[in-house]
């Protein structure tokens, strides 16, 4: 059996992480060090974390999501390195069946399956059925990218690939290992009997911002940023219409499923995302090398 480390990234993580942690400890494959790392957390992250039989590793201020798991792949001393985010709770065999699947030498990475635990509330409903966090119901060898919330790493992969780039401080910082991971020549998959529930529940606002930051900021700006900042201001002017599209489609599915409540959502989601990307050109202005937005 292969040693493993296992790591939650925390940020004021207090509502959740008694139940993450609980997950953690029941699991049937024995995990040799969890490692809590605390990203500037002001709250009860850190009591909560010291009832447990953890490391707690503690940044002075917050760095943002990247950094974090940057310090747990160097803090780690195995080479597998597990993540689970400290609003998902895992299922017991979760560990079990990523291991399971590392039977190749060129397999650097497995992530299993996210499920939505909160659907009752608008918001909560939209996530789930447009943001979802799983590549489906069948093993897949070689997905896109493996999402950040549930993982298995090899280290020296991570390592290889230049661990995450820490400007992503709040999102796509998995996307982007996933691409480089692949440059490197080493192949991922995923699981989806590695089941892990999400235990978020966001409000209208907090799922469309995390809807832009994910979806429409960060693969934007990776995308755009050896373009120029002029280039970049037309075609992020140009993009109302991409909104347009998106929102058309998902309200098509709600309508198709008799899902009303969420048709206002769907509207509400052009106008946010272009809200959002014209203060994005304004604060791109006055710093144009930085990342305005966490």
């Amino acid at each position: 059996m292969e040693k493993v480390s296992l790591y939650i990234p925390c940020y004021n993580a207090q509502r959740y992480l008694k139940r993450c942690l609980d997950s953690v400890v029941r699991q049937t494959y024995k995990i040799d060090e969890i490692l809590v790392v605390d990203d500037g957390s002001t709250d009860s992250t850190m009591a909560i974390a010291g009832d447990y039989p953890v490391r707690v590793i503690s940044h002075n201020r917050n760095k943002g999501l990247a950094a974090a798991r940057n310090t747990a792949f160097r803090e780690s001393r195995n080479e597998f390195v597990a993540a689970l985010d400290a609003d998902c709770a895992a299922s017991a065999e979760w560990l079990a069946e990523l291991m399971r699947c590392f039977t190749e030498g060129d397999v650097s990475g497995i992530a299993g399956r996210l499920l939505e635990k909160n659907t009752s509330g608008l918001a909560d409903k939209w996530r789930a059925r447009h943001m979802k966090q799983s590549w489906g119901e069948d093993i897949l060898y070689d997905p896109p990218f493996l999402y950040g919330n549930n993982s298995v790493f090899r280290k020296s992969a991570v390592i290889k690939a230049g661990l995450y780039n820490e400007g992503f401080k709040t999102n796509y910082e998995d996307i982007d290992l996933s691409e480089r991971i692949y440059k490197c020549g080493l192949r991922m998959a995923y699981n989806p009997l590695a089941v892990v529930g999400h235990l978020r529940q966001d409000k209208v606002i907090s799922v469309l911002r995390s809807f832009w930051v994910r979806q429409c900021y960060y693969r934007k700006y990776n995308e755009l940023r050896e373009k120029g900042i002029l280039r970049e201001i037309a075609m992020r002017i140009g993009g109302l219409s991409d909104y347009v599209d998106i929102s058309e489609i998902f309200f098509r599915e709600d309508y198709a499923n008799d899902d009303y409540g969420l048709l206002a959502v769907d509207s509400w989601l052009v106008f946010y995302c272009f809200w959002e990307d014209m203060k994005y050109l304004f604060k791109r202005f006055y710093s144009p090398g930085a990342l305005p937005y966490d």
